[in-house]
């Protein structure tokens, strides 16, 4: 078999694995083959697709058709933003509905405020003078990240974590790094993302719940 020759066939297109028909497949739990452009159909996230069978990979592709659809009625209300500019954007809130969207993908999904249960923060930051270096570490909302005099953050996350969902996620991740720079200001500075967006929460959930 040649480097542009194909193998399986993606069980909902037929497009070939291979070179050309795409690197980014993947096994089903039956051992059937999903292509990478099929697998763009469903939400892109924390899924392990090789668990999954065929119908539940039908479904979460019909959920993600219809889900599109509320972006027609997205409101934005409230922007979290890591700077000043557009490309800083982070998370568009619609309150009326009770919904929010990663603003700087247009992948047209729309998740609810109702599903999330927590939050938390990733970090990675090291020292710049000693060199030393600070393995990840995870913080829950409310602890915030201690940050060393002269560190520089090198992985910054917000992670949001669904009990429920429809598209079938269990985690949306969003990078914070615009936020950060090497003194420990810049730090609660990203942190502030993440806790305006709590702050959103739970102001929905009081009203609504």
């Amino acid at each position: 078999m040649g480097l542009f020759d194909g193998g399986d066939r993606c069980v909902f297109c037929g497009k070939e694995q291979g070179f050309l028909g795409g690197l980014f497949g993947i096994n089903l739990a039956g051992g059937e083959y999903l292509c990478g452009d099929c697998r763009d159909k469903c939400a892109q996230g924390d899924i392990d697709f090789s668990k999954l069978t065929v119908d539940d990979v039908r479904g979460m592709m019909e959920a993600a058709r219809n889900n599109r659809r509320k972006g027609q009625e997205f409101q934005v209300t409230r922007t979290i933003s890591t700077g000043r500019y557009r490309e800083d954007k982070l998370i568009e809130v619609d309150e009326r509905h009770g919904w929010f969207r990663k603003a700087r993908e247009d992948n047209g999904l729309v998740y609810e405020l109702d599903d999330i249960f927590n939050f938390t923060m990733n970090v990675e930051m090291s020292v710049l003078e000693s060199g030393q270096h600070f393995d990840l570490s995870t913080y829950e909302y409310p602890e915030l990240p201690k940050c060393p005099d002269g560190c520089k953050v090198t992985i910054g996350k917000l992670n949001i974590w669904f009990a429920k969902n429809e598209l079938g996620l269990n985690k949306l991740e969003f990078d914070l790094i615009p936020a950060f720079s090497p003194d420990e200001g810049d730090v609660r500075g990203g942190y502030a993302c993440a806790h305006e967006f709590f702050e959103i929460m739970r102001d929905y959930w009081n009203a609504h719940r």
